[in-house]
C-alpha cells in the first residue's frame, strides 16, 4: 500500500469514527470508548515489552496509579480533573522511570518478577489505604469538566477517548522513526553492540518504562471516567497480565496490534454472550491459537495474508 493510499485509508477512518454517533446506539459507543483507553493503555506497554524488549507485569498497576491519583487530587486538594489527569499521567511516568532504573539489575523473568511485585504492592496499598481510596468497597469518580462543559454522556465520552486514543497511536508511531524509537529498536536486539556505540542502555529502558507508565496511567484515568467507579479488583497482577495478553494477541510490537488485541479484549464478552463465565477459558484458547499460528500477532498475520503470493512480512 503506498504513502498516499494509507494516508486516505486513514482518512476514511477517522471520518467513521468521528460520525460514529450519527450511527452507533449508546452501547456501541460505549463499547468503542473503552476499546479506545484500552488501546492507549497497551499501546504504552508495546513500547517497552515491544520496543525494547523489558518484560513488564505492572500496566496495571499504573493505570491504577493514574485512575486513583487524578480521583484524590480533584477531591483533596481541589484540582479541576482536566488538569489531575496529565499531572497524575507525568507523575506516574515518574515512577514509571523509577521501577526502569530498579529493575535494571536484573532482565528476563527476573524483570518480570520485579514488575509483578511492585504491581501487588501497589495493588495492596489500594486495598489497605481506606482514608485515600475507599479500600475495597472503592469510591466513585468524578466526572471530567472543561471550561464548564461535562464529559458525563456516551457521546462525549466517546469523542474524548477516540479523540486522545488517536493523537497516542499517532504519537507512538511516529517515535518509532525518532532516535528514541531506534535506540529502543537496538536494545531490544543487542544491549551490548548498543553499549559498543555508546548508547546509556540503563537510561534507554528507564526511558521506556517511564512512557508505558505514563501511558498507562492516561488510559487508566480516562477509563475511570467512563466506569464512573473505581475498584481495586480493576487493577491487579491478572489485569497485567490480561493487556500482556492483548498485546501479543494484537501484536507485541505493533501500535496497531494493540488496537487490534483491545478490540478482540473488550468485544469477546459481547460476542460469547450467555457465555461470558467462560471468558477466561475461551481467551486462553485463543491466545494459544495466536501464540501457535502467528506468534508475532494478528496484525503480522494480516500483512501476511496482504504480501505477494503470501510471502511473510519482515516483523
Amino acid at each position: 500500500m503506498s504513502r498516499s493510499q494509507s494516508i486516505a485509508l486513514w482518512c476514511v477512518i477517522a471520518a467513521v469514527l468521528l460520525a460514529g454517533p450519527a450511527y452507533m446506539s449508546t452501547h456501541i459507543m460505549l463499547l468503542m470508548a473503552l476499546i479506545a483507553t484500552t488501546s492507549i493503555i497497551t499501546i504504552g506497554l508495546s513500547i517497552v515489552t515491544g520496543l525494547a524488549g523489558q518484560i513488564s507485569l505492572a500496566q496495571a498497576a499504573f493505570c491504577g496509579l493514574g485512575a486513583y491519583g487524578a480521583t484524590l487530587l480533584s477531591v483533596h486538594a481541589g484540582v479541576p480533573m482536566w488538569l489531575t489527569i496529565p499531572v497524575t499521567a507525568v507523575v506516574v511516568a515518574i515512577i514509571g522511570y523509577g521501577v526502569g532504573v530498579m529493575s535494571l539489575r536484573v532482565e528476563g523473568h527476573y524483570l518480570a518478577l520485579v514488575t509483578l511485585a511492585f504491581g501487588g504492592i501497589i495493588n495492596l496499598g489500594l486495598l489497605h489505604l481506606t482514608d485515600l481510596t475507599g479500600g475495597a468497597v472503592g469510591r466513585p469518580v468524578q466526572p471530567l469538566s472543561i471550561f464548564g462543559f461535562t464529559f458525563g454522556s456516551p457521546v462525549s465520552l466517546y469523542y474524548l477517548s477516540i479523540i486522545v486514543a488517536g493523537a497516542v497511536l499517532f504519537g507512538v508511531s511516529n517515535l518509532l522513526l525518532s532516535r528514541w524509537g531506534r535506540a529502543f529498536h537496538g536494545v531490544r536486539l543487542s544491549e551490548i553492540a548498543c553499549k559498543s556505540l555508546g548508547m546509556d542502555v540503563r537510561r534507554v529502558k528507564a526511558i521506556a518504562f517511564a512512557m508505558s507508565a505514563g501511558l498507562g496511567a492516561l488510559g487508566g484515568a480516562l477509563q475511570s471516567l467512563q466506569t464512573t467507579y473505581l475498584d481495586p479488583a480493576q487493577f491487579t497482577v491478572l489485569g497485567s497480565v490480561s493487556y500482556l495478553s492483548v498485546l501479543v494477541i494484537g501484536g507485541l510490537r505493533s501500535q496497531l496490534g494493540a488496537v487490534i488485541g483491545a478490540v478482540i479484549f473488550v468485544m469477546a464478552p459481547e460476542l460469547l454472550g450467555g457465555f461470558k463465565t467462560y471468558m477466561g477459558l475461551m481467551f486462553a484458547i485463543v491466545l494459544l491459537a495466536i501464540i501457535r499460528i502467528a506468534p508475532s500477532g494478528l496484525e503480522f498475520l494480516l500483512k501476511s495474508l496482504r504480501s505477494p503470493f503470501g510471502k511473510k512480512a519482515v516483523s
